[in-house]
């Protein structure tokens, strides 16, 4: 999955994008205490993509 699809679909699930040293991360708008790790690079493995959005409640 390319990452810039996976991060539309977090962000229309209520989650915003932050840069930080070697990782993206997404933080929950409702829980700003929650953070999701994304790897930078223009492909996201498969598995990867769907734990992501599994714990993001999206899937």
């Amino acid at each position: 999955m390319k990452r810039s699809e996976l991060e539309r679909k977090l962000r229309r699930g209520g989650w915003e994008l932050k840069s930080g040293s070697k990782h993206n991360y997404v933080i929950n708008l409702k829980n700003p205490k929650q953070k999701i790790y994304v790897p930078r690079g223009s492909e996201v493995n498969e598995i990867t993509a769907k734990s992501i959005l599994k714990k993001a409640g999206l899937l």
